[in-house]
Formats: C-alpha cells, structure tokens, sequence
C-alpha cells in the first residue's frame, strides 16, 4: 500500500519554490536601485516607498491574483515578466546613454526577470494558502496569515522610523519566535507561518534599507546586505513552528483518545 509523505514534509516542499524565488529576485532589487538613482541626498517619500515598497510588491501581488484567476503558476509568472519588462524596457529606454535599445534591452531582461520570479514567489504563496485552508479550515489559516502579514507590516515601519534599531531589530526577531510557536501551536499550520515568517525578515530588510536610504547614507545598499540573513534567520523559525506543531498535535490527539467513545 502506497504511504503518504508527512505532512510537515509536504508543507515544507511547498516553501522551497516560493520562498527560493522571492529571495533570488529580491537579492538584485538593491543594484536595481543603484542603477535608477545614483544621487546620495535623500529622496523624496514617495520616491522612497516606491522603490523599497510598490516596486518589490506589485510584481508578487500580480503574480498571486493571475494565480487566483488562472491557475497556473507559468501564465502568472509568464505575464507579470511580460507586462513589468515591458514598463522597464519604457523606463530605461529614455535613461539609457548607449541608446534607446540598448536601455529597453536592459529594462525587459532585468525587470522581466526580476518580476517574473516574484510572480512565481506570489503564486506560490497563494498555492500554499489553498492547501492550508483544505487542511486546517479557513478559520485557522486566516488567523495564520493575517496575523504573520499584519506583524511584518508592522516591523518594516517599525525599523523604518527608529532608522533600522538593532534593539527593535532583535525584538521583533523574538516576537517573531514566540509567534511562529504559538501560532503553529494553536492552528497547526507549518508552511504558512514559515511562509509569513519569511515574509517578515524580507520586510524587517526593507524597512532597515528605507531608513538608509532616508537617512541620505551614501553607500544604503550596504544594509541591503541584510538580505543574506534571512535564510539563516529562517532555521530557528523552522525549528520553532516545526516543535510548536508537532506539540500542539500531540497534545490534541492526547485529548481527543482520553475523550470516552
């Protein structure tokens, strides 16, 4: 008789894609940046939430509703490259010095690249959702991913307006432990509170980059360097919400075997 994989094994392989593809296309957003403004005084705001939040954003939310409305995960890659490489072949065509093509060669591989890959990330993070609300309810998984999206929003301003702290830095990183237990905990979920978890840590990078970049610090793509942390910073968030899960089960089949027939 064929035997099923674990659960916590199949959630797991459901966060590699997405979670591979958001750090792979996020790790070129810093030169990105370094390629459209090489100026060191401070930007304006909305120069600033553009470039550390709309422009990162758009790509990973087009790419989970193309997913929502099409099901497939190729089409919403496939067309977010499409429709964001054309906008960056527009841009760049003007602001290129070898020339109009050589800038709208440049704007539709880097952009339809870098945009491709966090449409895949969004897509596959909508998968994961799905998956999580077959398994656990719909209740359980609002409650998982409202409150891990809600804690990141949360940690960027955070970090922003207290200019990248490391006491609120590391804070937020024990907060995000405790949460990533309790949570797993209570719901059972393992892939969407490591999938939030990640989401956190990208927008904690963010937020610390954004205050550089506010602050008019000459060289702010050296804390963009923080990007690297995150996939160290995931494993004790692996370990955590794995325990909490694995404890929270245990003691709810517990429960329900001292419960009489």
């Amino acid at each position: 008789m064929p035997q099923r994989a674990p659960r916590l094994l199949t959630s797991t392989c459901q966060l590699v894609a997405p979670l591979g593809f958001l750090l792979l296309a996020l790790t070129y957003t810093e030169a990105h940046a370094q390629t459209r403004g090489g100026s060191d005084s401070s930007p304006p705001l909305f120069d600033l939430l553009y470039l550390v939040v709309v422009e990162p954003l758009f790509p990973l939310l087009a790419g989970a509703v193309l997913f929502m409305w099409t099901r497939s995960h190729l089409i919403a890659a496939g067309l977010s490259a499409l429709g964001f490489g054309a906008w960056g072949a527009m841009y760049y065509s003007r602001l290129s010095v070898d020339g109009p093509l050589s800038g709208a060669l440049y704007g539709l591989g880097f952009d339809g690249v870098t945009s491709g890959l966090l449409a895949l990330a969004g897509s596959g993070y909508v998968h994961l959702i799905g998956a999580e609300a077959r398994r656990l309810g719909k209740e359980r998984t609002a409650i998982v991913h409202a409150g891990g999206i809600a804690f990141a929003a949360t940690a960027f301003v955070l970090l922003l307006v207290t200019h990248g702290s490391d006491k609120v830095g590391i804070g937020l990183y024990l907060v995000m432990l405790a949460w990533s237990f309790g949570a797993a905990f209570a719901t059972g979920s393992f892939g969407g509170v490591v999938a939030t978890m990640a989401f956190a840590l990208v927008a904690m990078v963010h937020g610390i980059w954004g205050a550089a970049i506010a602050s008019g610090v000459r060289d702010a793509g050296q804390a963009y360097i923080a990007i690297f942390y995150v996939p160290p910073l995931l494993v004790p968030v692996l370990a955590t919400a794995a325990f909490g899960r694995w404890l929270g089960g245990a003691l709810r089949a517990r429960k329900s075997n001292e419960r009489p027939g």
